[in-house]
């Protein structure tokens, strides 16, 4: 009966050990930031989102960030007001190591920015990276109104 106590009590001892191990991966995604932003205008991860948007078939997921100004459409239904700042950040998808099933960011593929001048008018910019040159986009036009069709998450 010892024995089998003692036997019991061993094996109870190496589960501890070898399966209450601190988890040693990393819980910061730092692969999903933007390592240099010395050719962009302002980090964008630090505006505010203000709508997600994932893209499946292609695996890459995006959020938009504005500005202060461009954050007053929040609140309202208006248009971007003179001032507004917008940028669309893109990256291509990973499977996420803790949720099965799950995808998470990993790097940033693109940025976009639009810029809306104290008249109004708009200015688009493309960038690609990982050096985040800017960049001709052929379909400027195109990508200007999508950005701009993006329905934003309303708060109270």
């Amino acid at each position: 009966m010892r024995l089998i106590f003692t036997a019991g009590l061993f094996a109870l001892m190496i589960l501890l050990m070898t399966g209450c191990k601190p988890n040693s991966v990393d819980r910061i995604n730092t692969g999903a930031s933007i390592t240099s932003i010395s050719r962009l205008p302002e980090n964008p991860l630090e505006m505010i989102p203000m709508a997600v948007s994932l893209q499946p078939q292609r695996k890459t997921m995006s959020t938009l960030y504005g500005n202060g100004i461009a954050a007053k459409r929040l609140k309202d239904d208006a248009d971007y007001a003179a001032g507004s700042v917008l940028y669309l950040v893109t990256w291509k998808g990973k499977a996420d190591p803790d949720w099965f099933g799950a995808r998470i960011p990993d790097r940033v593929m693109a940025i976009e920015s639009v810029y809306f001048d104290q008249n109004g008018q708009k200015s688009y910019t493309f960038f690609k990276g990982p050096a985040w040159n800017s960049g001709l986009d052929l379909k400027k036009e195109e990508r200007l109104s999508i950005i701009l069709s993006i329905p934003v998450a309303k708060s109270p």
